[in-house]
């Protein structure tokens, strides 16, 4: 009897120690997912962005096509086609993960028909990890677990 109950109790503490650590993978794991889905759809939007054409211009010099944007805010991202119509449903963050970035214009996304960019870095948090979206000059967009 004494030795089951020894053998309950290394195995409780055993579970004690292992449940934590399992449970901080699974946040790492769903933040490395959440990163690799935003890093993915931006170099999506990059290519997109790419491969238009510049806006054609009438005699009166206004555009007849609308710039598409990248609208990331603090609860998800989507693709807009124009100020009023997207591309695709807004893929929502999951619950507790906040979001915030450096660079760019409150949450707005660019890249030129070059594939050029302005330098942002959108920092993904939840649960004590941390995952940095980079998007340099040249356009290139990549994950990283420091900062840039």
């Amino acid at each position: 009897m004494a030795g089951l109950l020894a053998a309950l109790f290394l195995i409780s503490v055993m579970a004690a120690v292992a449940v934590p650590r399992l449970s901080g993978m699974a946040n790492a794991m769903r933040m490395d997912g959440e990163a690799a889905r935003l890093a993915s759809e931006l170099v999506r939007f990059r290519e997109m962005i790419m491969t238009r054409q510049p806006p054609h211009q009438d005699f009166a010099g206004a555009t007849s096509e609308v710039e598409p944007e990248f609208d990331l805010s603090k609860d998800g991202y989507r693709i807009m086609k124009s100020k009023m119509e997207a591309l695709g449903p807004r893929h929502l963050f999951p619950e507790g993960m906040t979001i915030s970035w450096s660079g760019g214009a409150s949450g707005k996304v660019k890249f030129t028909l070059a594939g050029n960019a302005q330098p942002v870095t959108i920092f993904l948090r939840s649960g004590g990890e941390v995952r940095y979206v980079i998007i340099d000059r040249v356009g290139r967009v990549r994950v990283s677990l420091t900062p840039p």
